[in-house]
């Protein structure tokens, strides 16, 4: 005969089940990107100690493309890509959220040629530089449509982020397209702008891009990372100059060239952030619209994503 087993005692097991389960620390939330100046308000907030006691990892990557690979491979849960980078994410069949708005470039994103090659026009013939999975390819895109050439008038060459210099130095390219630290280094060695995201408002925006699965699943750590992130926004800009000289070492540049970098871009405080994330006009919805008619044009999508994406955090 099977026993009986005591209903008290099945009784004080779900308990004890069920306060271990609400005992289970949070999720941590991993946050993957690459050395770019706008990011780094999020590296400020943890020298800051404001991600200290909450499971916040940061992780770092010498690449846009390795960020949107460990993304896509869920290796990270949330990822600092541009605009354009959510997009292409969104076509890979994910559903996402942008919670969080860090930059909007004003010339922080070059297009860098050697002297004699003072036009966009005049790179007819030559070899330039990209991250053709990347940033790089939507700013080719609005280039080339810009100074009316085609991908056929020059040659493209394929080039990741941390190897632009030494491709510049070495003459594998005339000129590349990028931002810094390589930005300033390449500035120093002579080359010269001849196209930047001025030419370009609005379009290239830095985000924080989630799954809709890790919005729910990481909802109050997500709350504590955006509060932790505008302190920080908040010390920075109160104080850039001595943000910058703890900052610029992770990115490896000069103190002086990491202020210049963000003078030519906005770093969007809270209430800015309303409007980007919000329905109503200035909404980074619209810039979306705009931006994937562009990258279907050139290629670069080959479907609609827009219903793949929603803006911020509110169900």
């Amino acid at each position: 005969m099977m026993p009986i087993r005591h209903p008290m005692r099945i009784g004080l097991l779900l308990a004890l089940s069920i306060a271990l389960l609400s005992c289970s620390p949070a999720p941590t939330l991993r946050i993957g990107s690459n050395p770019w100046p706008g990011y780094l308000a999020l590296y400020h907030a943890r020298d800051l100690g404001l991600f200290d006691g909450h499971p916040i990892r940061l992780v770092d990557f010498d690449n846009t493309e390795d960020v949107l690979r460990a993304f896509r491979n869920r290796a990270i849960d949330a990822a600092a890509v541009t605009l354009d980078e959510a997009l292409h994410l969104a076509e890979s069949g994910a559903d996402l959220r942008i919670i969080l708005v860090f930059s909007i470039s004003h010339g922080a994103d070059v297009v860098l040629a050697r002297p004699g090659i003072d036009t966009p026009q005049q790179l007819r013939g030559r070899r330039l530089g990209v991250e053709t999975n990347a940033l790089g390819a939507y700013m080719l895109a609005r280039l080339l449509e810009q100074a009316g050439l085609s991908s056929q008038d020059l040659t493209i060459v394929h080039v990741p982020l941390q190897e632009h210099e030494a491709a510049y130095r070495s003459g594998k390219v005339d000129a590349v397209i990028t931002f810094d630290p390589q930005r300033s280094r390449l500035l120093a060695a002579g080359a010269r702008e001849i196209f930047s995201s001025r030419a370009l408002p609005g379009e290239v925006v830095d985000v924080l891009v989630v799954r809709e699965e890790t919005l729910r699943s990481h909802r109050t750590v997500l709350a504590t990372l955006e509060t932790a992130y505008f302190q920080a926004l908040t010390q920075l800009q109160r104080d850039p100059q001595a943000a910058a000289g703890t900052l610029s070492r992770r990115i490896q540049i000069d103190s002086a060239d990491l202020m210049a970098a963000w003078n030519l871009m906005e770093l969007a405080e809270q209430p800015r952030q309303h409007i980007l994330l919000g329905d109503g006009p200035g909404s980074l919805h619209h810039t979306m619209q705009r931006m994937q008619q562009v990258m279907q044009q050139a290629g670069l999508l080959s479907q609609p994503v827009l219903q793949s994406i929603r803006l911020g955090t509110a169900p």
